[in-house]
């Protein structure tokens, strides 16, 4: 069955220096550039720790699908294939794993969306997922993301509210394009979820 036809049979249930130094090239690897180019990774591929989602699903209960759209090689995907999910995995770039599909422009539907989203298009995957998911979205993202006035309105949102905001106390290295250095991480993540049956204000709990 293609990963159309999955989705559509869902059940309705519910680098700049500082003060003359220049950072390492290792450095500006981690937390998203190069000095060879000064950019981050052309697609925001920079993939998940399996362990940074087992600690999600420590603390959140799931029911039903998981739509991985961003899946890059499978990281995240993974770890709820092995808890026993259902996983739909795709992604715009196609990195041999899941199916080709792009998120932005797709009408899909699935009970749960979790993923690392392209840092650089992060509100718009929000957005999108408050149209496609049904139960809950999970965003691994910066903590920094709290902040931008462009944001304030999709966190005032009552229909399809932020319930958690699980910040990691200890750094989360992720690696440009999957290719791992020996350097700690540089910058503060979190797993922000949000539920569609939630009622209250937003909670942040820690990860330690």
């Amino acid at each position: 069955m293609s990963t159309e036809d999955k989705l559509k049979n869902v059940s309705p249930t519910f680098g700049n220096t500082v003060l003359g130094v220049v950072p390492s090239t290792k450095a500006l690897s981690i937390v998203g550039s190069s000095r060879s180019n000064g950019e981050r990774e052309a697609d925001d591929f920079y993939p998940t720790p399996p362990y940074a989602v087992e600690e999600l699903l420590k603390r959140e209960v799931f029911s039903g699908n998981i739509w991985e759209c961003a899946c890059g090689e499978g990281d995240i995907s993974e770890v709820f294939k092995n808890k026993g999910f259902e996983v739909i995995s795709t992604d715009l770039i196609n990195r041999g794993y899941g199916e080709q599909l792009d998120f932005l422009q797709s009408d899909l539907v699935a009970d749960n969306i979790v993923t690392n989203p392209p840092y650089k298009l992060a509100l718009d995957f929000v957005l999108k997922a408050k149209k496609q998911g049904k139960n809950k979205i999970a965003m691994f993202l910066k903590t920094v993301w709290l902040e931008s006035d462009s944001r304030y309105d999709m966190f005032q949102d009552t229909e399809f509210p932020l319930k958690t905001v699980y910040q990691f106390s200890k750094r989360v290295t992720l690696y440009k394009g999957g290719v791992k250095m020996k350097n700690s991480g540089m910058i503060a993540y979190a797993w922000y979820v949000w539920d569609k049956d939630y009622v209250g204000k937003p909670t942040i709990e820690w990860i330690r």
